[in-house]
């Protein structure tokens, strides 16, 4: 399981997050078939689809997988069939249908068409990392996260947690490695990055195949743009591109690294599964600790 993204948390009270308690209760609060008049539902999910394992545990490290399954009911439907009705309503009584009349029209068709809406499943992965007091998550979907949180209290009672607070603006500081070309040492600038300017408009520009350090880009940054995303790769383990939001999208573990979690692997999903969360885990533990002095990220 290596994860193409990332969307760190920190951890305030690691002393009473009881993780044992989080995987003995993990299999009471599965995903359940959203029912005939439910939008979604969400729960947890077995590592592997019909087996038995829940979560993985690695260095300190637990791994766990949710679900969230939800009712597609495309929109070009419904108004079709309500413009319909409204059609039929005023080519027969000869009047003009009002705003809330056709408010409560729709609610009524989403409530007949829902059932035999078909269901589509989007899986969230996480793990917990108590050594570095961290929550990673592979999905940067701000409302799979959410649910996600709101399943981990449901499961153990309360689950504190607060976002990354960065002590110097990210945007800030990726524009100064970039115009002071003093990128940090463990540190290579990729082939990717886009840039803001401050105005209402908030112009943007992507450069992609091309080197960020060059002049078309810092020119556009001593005009007084600023990064929003940048590509990195650091200390040949891991490629990323970083967002002025601190998550990372992109992420390429280095094949130096996968081939050594393959050649720990006794073959098989849950051993394969195992040892490359075991290397990615702690891959991302490095990282976090040199990422925490990048952004002045404090550990307390």
């Amino acid at each position: 399981m290596w994860f193409k993204n990332a969307q760190i948390f920190q951890l305030k009270d690691t002393e009473s997050l009881d993780t044992n308690e989080l995987i003995d209760k993990i299999p009471e609060f599965p995903l359940k078939e959203c029912g005939s008049q439910e939008e979604f539902s969400f729960g947890w999910l077995p590592l592997i689809r019909n087996s038995e394992q829940w979560s993985l545990i690695s260095d300190r490290c637990v791994l766990f997988r949710a679900g969230k399954e939800e009712k597609v009911l495309p929109s070009a439907v419904v108004r079709e069939e309500l413009e319909a009705k409204v059609a039929e309503i005023e080519l027969i009584e000869g009047r003009k249908v009002g705003r809330k009349e056709k408010s409560d029209m729709k609610d009524e068709l989403v409530f007949t068409l829902r059932p035999k809406a078909f269901s589509k499943r989007t899986d969230i992965w996480a793990y917990i990392d108590l050594q570095a007091k961290i929550l990673v998550l592979n999905s940067t979907n701000a409302s799979m996260t959410e649910q996600l949180f709101k399943h981990l209290q449901t499961t153990l009672g309360s689950f504190p947690m607060t976002p990354l607070q960065a002590q110097v603006s990210p945007a800030s500081l990726m524009t100064d490695w970039l115009t002071k070309n003093e990128v940090p040492a463990s540190l290579e600038t990729g082939d990717e990055c886009e840039i803001q300017d401050g105005s209402e408009d908030k112009a943007t520009i992507r450069f992609k195949a091309l080197e960020p350090l060059s002049e078309d880009v810092t020119r556009h940054l001593e005009s007084g743009m600023a990064v929003k995303s940048l590509a990195l790769r650091w200390s040949d383990k891991l490629s990323f591109v970083l967002h002025e939001d601190l998550t990372l999208r992109k992420i390429k573990f280095d094949d130096a690294l996968k081939e050594a979690a393959f050649n720990d692997s006794q073959g098989g999903g849950l051993s394969d599964m195992d040892a490359n969360f075991s290397l990615m885990s702690l891959t991302m533990r490095e990282f976090f600790d040199s990422f925490c002095l990048w952004f002045e990220i404090s550990r307390d």
